[in-house]
């Protein structure tokens, strides 16, 4: 049993009143929106525009023959893939470009507004060669012009280079260690390695340089400081560390030349980080303990007292003893050794020298010999 399925159509150029949702309809009239043009009803129904999906409309634009260029048409090439001829609108002026038919690669351009009307400009043999440039003169007549075929570089050292265009390379070397190159995308991107080398010596000019390295090595054995400090003695110099004990108050310890007395002073426990002097007044400031063999050929000790050390030599000024009792003068009764000789108790003494033991004791009684 055969059916027939009629689509709904327009004598007119617009579209029927409804068309549902998958609703094929055609409009007969010309031009306008949907004339000679078959739609079909949009996706989401009938209150949304119909899709347009074919009709003569367009047939009529391919409807020629193909290779020539048809108004109004659709552009179809030949069994070759060529076309007869192309008109291009260029700022207010139409230019036809079409084939001279001769076998060669060249072009006959014709500019309508640029010389007198159908005039052929037909270019010179060249096209294509190396080192050549198509260009116009103020005629609108067109020509292959030579072109510099050679590019040189120089740098900051060594001698300038040539590099010929089109057949040699140009290349951005970096140094290893020092300065790295990638090529990407048409740029060429210069820059610093993950880890840099300085061959030579490096100046840096600014007011904050900051080290982030866990481990910095400094072959120089003599650090220089302060060293625009050359006009007055107004900061301090020396160095400083960060530290927190407890895990909330940040302290600050180091040792420094103190300007305002010229004295080098170890600090610790300091809340505030110094500046270009130490604040010895700052919150929690206290002088710091140092653990050290101290020599010098004369060392003078001014206020307070030497305490924690051993009893002190005879050899190095001290008497060798921890404790001398009331009434105990010190004797050397062994070369180089004072001993406490002890003259407590109650009776009266005498202090006595005996050259046959060289020996100094107390005694409480005197001999006076055998006289005759």
């Amino acid at each position: 049993m055969s059916q027939t399925i009629q689509i709904k159509r327009s004598t007119g150029t617009g579209k029927p009143t409804s068309v549902s949702q998958g609703e094929l309809f055609y409009a007969y009239g010309d031009n306008g929106t949907y004339g000679k043009r078959l739609a079909i009803g949009h996706v989401n129904g009938g209150g949304n525009t119909p899709e347009i999906i074919g009709g003569k409309h367009f047939m009529d634009m391919l409807d020629h023959t193909s290779g020539n260029l048809t108004a109004s048409s659709a552009i179809i090439v030949d069994a070759n893939s060529q076309i007869d001829e192309l008109q291009i609108k260029n700022q207010g002026r139409l230019k036809l470009l079409e084939s001279n038919g001769n076998g060669s690669n060249r072009i006959d351009i014709r500019a309508p507004a640029a010389v007198t009307n159908d005039t052929i400009l037909t270019l010179p043999d060249g096209a294509g060669s190396s080192g050549q440039a198509l260009t116009t003169d103020g005629n609108g007549i067109l020509s292959w012009t030579t072109i510099g075929g050679s590019l040189t570089i120089a740098a900051d050292s060594g001698s300038n280079d040539t590099v010929t265009v089109g057949t040699d390379t140009l290349t951005f070397e970096g140094t290893a260690n020092e300065i790295e190159t990638t090529v990407s995308n048409n740029k060429i991107n210069i820059g610093l390695p993950t880890n840099v080398t300085i061959s030579g010596n490096l100046t840096v000019s600014g007011t904050t340089t900051t080290v982030s390295s866990t481990t910095v090595n400094v072959a120089d054995s003599m650090l220089s400081l302060a060293t625009g400090n050359n006009s007055s003695d107004a900061v301090d110099i020396g160095f400083y560390g960060l530290y927190d004990t407890s895990g909330s108050q940040d302290e600050y310890a180091g040792l420094f030349r103190d300007a305002s007395d010229e004295k080098f002073r170890l600090f610790r426990d300091l809340q505030v980080e110094p500046g270009t002097t130490v604040n010895t007044s700052g919150g929690g400031y206290a002088v710091a303990t140092l653990v050290a063999h101290l020599e010098d050929s004369s060392v003078a000790i001014t206020g307070g007292s030497i305490t924690g050390i051993t009893d002190l030599a005879v050899a190095d000024g001290g008497t060798g003893l921890s404790a001398v009792a009331k009434g105990s003068i010190l004797a050397a009764n062994s070369a180089n050794v004072l001993t406490a000789v002890d003259g407590g108790g109650s009776t009266d003494k005498f202090l006595l020298y005996t050259a046959s033991s060289d020996t100094v004791s107390w005694t409480n009684s005197v001999d006076g010999g055998t006289y005759s």
